[in-house]
Protein backbone atom coordinates (compact mmCIF):
# COMPACT_ATOMS: atom_id res chain seq x y z
CA UNK A 1 0.00 0.00 0.00
CA UNK A 2 1.84 3.04 -1.30
CA UNK A 3 -0.27 6.16 -1.63
CA UNK A 4 2.69 8.13 -2.91
CA UNK A 5 2.72 5.96 -6.02
CA UNK A 6 2.01 7.85 -9.25
CA UNK A 7 -0.79 5.42 -10.15
CA UNK A 8 -2.84 6.61 -7.17
CA UNK A 9 -3.44 9.94 -8.89
CA UNK A 10 -6.19 10.73 -11.41
CA UNK A 11 -5.10 10.37 -15.03
CA UNK A 12 -6.05 12.04 -18.27
CA UNK A 13 -5.16 10.92 -21.79
CA UNK A 14 -6.17 13.32 -24.55
CA UNK A 15 -7.41 11.57 -27.67
CA UNK A 16 -10.28 11.97 -30.10
CA UNK A 17 -13.71 13.47 -29.46
CA UNK A 18 -15.04 10.26 -27.90
CA UNK A 19 -14.46 10.14 -24.14
CA UNK A 20 -14.26 7.44 -21.48
CA UNK A 21 -14.74 8.17 -17.78
CA UNK A 22 -13.16 5.45 -15.62
CA UNK A 23 -14.34 5.08 -12.02
CA UNK A 24 -12.48 2.92 -9.50
CA UNK A 25 -13.92 0.85 -6.68
CA UNK A 26 -14.57 1.09 -2.94
CA UNK A 27 -11.37 1.83 -0.92
CA UNK A 28 -9.39 1.68 -4.18
CA UNK A 29 -7.94 4.37 -6.43
CA UNK A 30 -7.33 5.14 -10.13
CA UNK A 31 -4.48 2.57 -10.20
CA UNK A 32 -6.93 -0.30 -10.71
CA UNK A 33 -8.34 1.41 -13.82
CA UNK A 34 -5.00 2.47 -15.28
CA UNK A 35 -4.33 -0.55 -17.52
CA UNK A 36 -7.81 -0.33 -19.02
CA UNK A 37 -7.29 3.41 -19.49
CA UNK A 38 -4.04 2.80 -21.35
CA UNK A 39 -5.79 0.30 -23.65
CA UNK A 40 -8.52 2.83 -24.45
CA UNK A 41 -5.85 5.47 -25.03
CA UNK A 42 -4.23 3.13 -27.59
CA UNK A 43 -7.63 2.87 -29.27
CA UNK A 44 -7.58 6.66 -29.69
CA UNK A 45 -10.14 7.73 -27.10
CA UNK A 46 -9.89 10.58 -24.62
CA UNK A 47 -9.69 8.96 -21.19
CA UNK A 48 -10.17 10.31 -17.66
CA UNK A 49 -9.55 8.20 -14.55
CA UNK A 50 -11.24 9.83 -11.57
CA UNK A 51 -10.16 9.64 -7.92
CA UNK A 52 -13.22 9.59 -5.69
CA UNK A 53 -13.50 11.69 -2.56
CA UNK A 54 -11.83 10.03 0.45
CA UNK A 55 -9.93 7.50 -1.65
CA UNK A 56 -6.22 7.12 -2.25
CA UNK A 57 -5.24 9.40 0.63
CA UNK A 58 -5.92 8.24 4.20
CA UNK A 59 -8.33 6.12 6.21
CA UNK A 60 -9.48 9.31 7.97
CA UNK A 61 -10.43 10.89 4.64
CA UNK A 62 -12.34 7.76 3.72
CA UNK A 63 -14.14 7.75 7.05
CA UNK A 64 -15.19 11.38 6.65
CA UNK A 65 -16.53 11.09 3.10
CA UNK A 66 -20.03 10.02 2.13
CA UNK A 67 -21.68 8.18 -0.75
CA UNK A 68 -23.06 11.50 -1.99
CA UNK A 69 -19.53 12.90 -2.19
CA UNK A 70 -18.33 9.80 -4.05
CA UNK A 71 -21.00 10.33 -6.68
CA UNK A 72 -20.28 14.07 -6.80
CA UNK A 73 -16.59 13.36 -7.50
CA UNK A 74 -17.49 11.29 -10.55
CA UNK A 75 -20.27 13.65 -11.60
CA UNK A 76 -17.87 16.59 -11.70
CA UNK A 77 -15.45 14.64 -13.88
CA UNK A 78 -18.26 13.52 -16.19
CA UNK A 79 -19.39 17.09 -16.78
CA UNK A 80 -15.79 18.11 -17.45
CA UNK A 81 -15.30 15.28 -19.94
CA UNK A 82 -18.59 16.09 -21.66
CA UNK A 83 -17.36 19.66 -22.12
CA UNK A 84 -14.30 18.30 -23.95
CA UNK A 85 -15.84 15.43 -25.92
CA UNK A 86 -18.78 14.96 -28.26
CA UNK A 87 -19.81 11.68 -26.64
CA UNK A 88 -18.87 9.99 -23.36
CA UNK A 89 -19.08 6.44 -21.99
CA UNK A 90 -18.93 5.83 -18.22
CA UNK A 91 -17.00 2.76 -17.09
CA UNK A 92 -16.82 1.59 -13.49
CA UNK A 93 -15.36 -1.22 -11.40
CA UNK A 94 -17.16 -2.57 -8.32
CA UNK A 95 -18.57 0.46 -6.45
CA UNK A 96 -17.38 2.50 -9.43
CA UNK A 97 -19.75 0.45 -11.59
CA UNK A 98 -22.62 1.32 -9.27
CA UNK A 99 -21.69 4.99 -9.61
CA UNK A 100 -21.42 4.62 -13.40
CA UNK A 101 -24.94 3.16 -13.52
CA UNK A 102 -26.18 5.95 -11.26
CA UNK A 103 -24.73 8.59 -13.59
CA UNK A 104 -26.14 6.79 -16.63
CA UNK A 105 -29.59 7.03 -15.06
CA UNK A 106 -29.30 10.84 -14.86
CA UNK A 107 -27.12 12.04 -17.72
CA UNK A 108 -27.07 11.76 -21.48
CA UNK A 109 -24.16 9.36 -21.92
CA UNK A 110 -23.46 7.20 -24.96
CA UNK A 111 -22.98 4.01 -22.99
CA UNK A 112 -22.18 2.44 -19.64
CA UNK A 113 -19.84 -0.40 -18.70
CA UNK A 114 -20.47 -2.20 -15.41
CA UNK A 115 -17.59 -4.32 -14.11
CA UNK A 116 -18.31 -6.41 -10.98
CA UNK A 117 -21.10 -4.14 -9.73
CA UNK A 118 -22.04 -5.19 -6.15
CA UNK A 119 -25.82 -5.35 -6.27
CA UNK A 120 -25.75 -8.44 -4.02
CA UNK A 121 -22.80 -8.83 -1.63
CA UNK A 122 -21.72 -12.26 -0.37
CA UNK A 123 -20.74 -11.12 3.14
CA UNK A 124 -24.14 -10.33 4.66
CA UNK A 125 -22.45 -8.58 7.56
CA UNK A 126 -22.10 -5.46 5.41
CA UNK A 127 -25.85 -4.92 5.67
CA UNK A 128 -25.48 -4.49 9.44
CA UNK A 129 -22.54 -2.07 9.23
CA UNK A 130 -24.88 0.82 10.12
CA UNK A 131 -25.26 -0.81 13.56
CA UNK A 132 -21.85 -2.46 13.97
CA UNK A 133 -20.07 0.88 13.44
CA UNK A 134 -21.19 1.94 16.92
CA UNK A 135 -19.21 -0.96 18.42
CA UNK A 136 -16.33 -1.40 16.01
CA UNK A 137 -14.66 1.32 13.98
CA UNK A 138 -12.78 -0.66 11.34
CA UNK A 139 -12.75 -3.96 9.53
CA UNK A 140 -9.22 -5.22 8.84
CA UNK A 141 -8.72 -6.35 5.25
CA UNK A 142 -7.16 -9.77 4.82
CA UNK A 143 -3.71 -9.37 3.28
CA UNK A 144 -3.36 -11.46 0.14
CA UNK A 145 -0.32 -12.11 -1.96
CA UNK A 146 -0.41 -9.84 -5.00
CA UNK A 147 0.86 -10.90 -8.40
CA UNK A 148 4.08 -8.90 -9.03
CA UNK A 149 2.76 -7.98 -12.49
CA UNK A 150 -0.12 -6.00 -10.99
CA UNK A 151 1.26 -4.78 -7.64
CA UNK A 152 1.54 -1.23 -9.02
CA UNK A 153 -2.18 -1.36 -9.93
CA UNK A 154 -3.54 -2.90 -6.72
CA UNK A 155 -3.39 -0.10 -4.15
CA UNK A 156 -6.14 -0.15 -1.52
CA UNK A 157 -6.63 0.70 2.14
CA UNK A 158 -5.58 -2.09 4.52
CA UNK A 159 -8.63 -1.50 6.70
CA UNK A 160 -12.13 -0.28 6.06
CA UNK A 161 -14.20 2.14 8.19
CA UNK A 162 -17.56 0.53 8.93
CA UNK A 163 -19.24 3.89 8.46
CA UNK A 164 -17.96 3.77 4.88
CA UNK A 165 -19.42 0.29 4.42
CA UNK A 166 -22.74 1.69 5.59
CA UNK A 167 -22.41 4.43 2.97
CA UNK A 168 -21.66 1.84 0.29
CA UNK A 169 -24.85 -0.05 1.13
CA UNK A 170 -26.86 3.19 0.87
CA UNK A 171 -25.32 3.93 -2.52
CA UNK A 172 -26.19 0.46 -3.82
CA UNK A 173 -29.79 0.69 -2.60
CA UNK A 174 -30.31 4.16 -4.06
CA UNK A 175 -28.83 3.12 -7.41
CA UNK A 176 -30.73 -0.16 -7.62
CA UNK A 177 -33.95 1.86 -7.56
CA UNK A 178 -32.70 3.92 -10.52
CA UNK A 179 -31.66 1.04 -12.81
CA UNK A 180 -34.91 1.31 -14.78
CA UNK A 181 -33.85 4.80 -15.84
CA UNK A 182 -30.69 3.50 -17.55
CA UNK A 183 -31.53 3.49 -21.25
CA UNK A 184 -28.14 3.85 -22.94
CA UNK A 185 -26.27 0.83 -24.40
CA UNK A 186 -24.70 -1.27 -21.65
CA UNK A 187 -21.94 -3.83 -21.24
CA UNK A 188 -22.00 -5.85 -18.03
CA UNK A 189 -19.05 -8.02 -17.02
CA UNK A 190 -18.99 -10.30 -14.01
CA UNK A 191 -16.73 -13.16 -12.95
CA UNK A 192 -18.25 -16.31 -11.50
CA UNK A 193 -15.29 -16.76 -9.14
CA UNK A 194 -15.83 -13.33 -7.57
CA UNK A 195 -15.64 -13.91 -3.79
CA UNK A 196 -16.96 -10.44 -2.96
CA UNK A 197 -20.28 -10.24 -4.77
CA UNK A 198 -22.88 -12.72 -5.98
CA UNK A 199 -22.56 -13.23 -9.72
CA UNK A 200 -26.34 -12.89 -10.09
CA UNK A 201 -25.79 -9.18 -9.44
CA UNK A 202 -25.03 -8.91 -13.15
CA UNK A 203 -28.29 -10.62 -14.09
CA UNK A 204 -30.26 -8.22 -11.86
CA UNK A 205 -28.68 -5.25 -13.66
CA UNK A 206 -29.33 -6.82 -17.06
CA UNK A 207 -33.00 -7.39 -16.26
CA UNK A 208 -33.67 -3.99 -14.70
CA UNK A 209 -32.02 -1.57 -17.13
CA UNK A 210 -34.07 -0.48 -20.16
CA UNK A 211 -31.30 -0.29 -22.75
CA UNK A 212 -32.10 -1.34 -26.31
CA UNK A 213 -28.64 -2.87 -26.51
CA UNK A 214 -27.22 -4.67 -23.50
CA UNK A 215 -24.67 -7.44 -23.26
CA UNK A 216 -23.71 -9.64 -20.32
CA UNK A 217 -20.32 -11.34 -20.24
CA UNK A 218 -19.46 -13.90 -17.58
CA UNK A 219 -15.82 -14.66 -16.80
CA UNK A 220 -14.62 -17.86 -15.14
CA UNK A 221 -11.43 -16.70 -13.43
CA UNK A 222 -11.54 -12.91 -13.36
CA UNK A 223 -11.86 -12.45 -9.60
CA UNK A 224 -13.49 -9.28 -8.28
CA UNK A 225 -11.13 -6.60 -9.61
CA UNK A 226 -11.48 -7.79 -13.20
CA UNK A 227 -9.41 -4.91 -14.59
CA UNK A 228 -6.32 -6.38 -12.93
CA UNK A 229 -7.43 -10.02 -12.68
CA UNK A 230 -6.34 -13.09 -14.63
CA UNK A 231 -8.78 -12.40 -17.46
CA UNK A 232 -8.07 -8.66 -17.71
CA UNK A 233 -7.03 -8.91 -21.36
CA UNK A 234 -10.42 -10.34 -22.23
CA UNK A 235 -12.08 -7.54 -20.25
CA UNK A 236 -10.06 -4.97 -22.20
CA UNK A 237 -11.06 -6.54 -25.51
CA UNK A 238 -14.75 -6.69 -24.55
CA UNK A 239 -14.71 -3.01 -23.55
CA UNK A 240 -12.78 -2.06 -26.69
CA UNK A 241 -15.27 -3.94 -28.90
CA UNK A 242 -18.21 -2.33 -27.11
CA UNK A 243 -16.72 1.13 -27.66
CA UNK A 244 -16.11 0.38 -31.33
CA UNK A 245 -19.72 -0.78 -31.77
CA UNK A 246 -21.01 2.42 -30.15
CA UNK A 247 -18.94 4.88 -32.10
CA UNK A 248 -18.80 3.20 -35.50
CA UNK A 249 -22.54 2.89 -35.89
Amino acid sequence: MNFNHKNVQPFYFKGNSMGCLLIHGFTGCPAEMRLLGEKLKEDGYTVRGVKLKGHGTSIEDMENSSWLEWIASAEEELLYLQSKCERVVVIGLSMGAVIALNLASKYDVSGVVSLSAPIKIINKGVYYAWLLRFFKKYSIREQKEVDPDIKDYSIVYDKVPLVSVSNLVKLIRKTKRRLGKVKCPALIIQSKDDNTIEYRSAEIILNKIKANFKKLVFLKNGGHAVTIGKERERVFEEVSTFMSQLFNN
